[in-house]
């Protein structure tokens, strides 16, 4: 599961955006992850499907938040500290390479 999951980038980007928004109208969501709309539906489909987010209608606006689940918001918090952490280990490498 955690492979097929984690296998797409713009999945991780959105568990990381519902993570720090909370509840986003997927049309938000898609405006703050510079995405197409259907493209993201197709992501939400399969985070839905695992269980990981959940979505609410009312009226034609389609609502989606994290599960409020201990072991998302553990591995949220781990995927945004090993971004940050190769993060600053990029830009440390390319700072110290010689100019050619």
């Amino acid at each position: 599961m955690i492979e097929e999951v984690l296998g797409a980038p713009l999945r991780i980007r959105i568990l990381l955006a519902l993570w720090k928004w909370g509840e986003v109208n997927m049309t938000e969501l898609a405006h703050i992850l510079n995405t197409n709309y259907n493209q993201l539906a197709l992501h939400l489909k399969l985070l839905v499907d695992y269980g990981l987010v959940e979505e609410k209608r009312i009226g034609r606006a389609r609502l989606v938040k994290l599960r409020d689940a201990e072991l998302i918001h553990s591995l949220l918090q781990a995927l945004a500290l090993a971004d940050e952490e190769l993060t600053k280990k990029t830009n440390i490498e390319s700072s110290e390479k010689p100019p050619n």
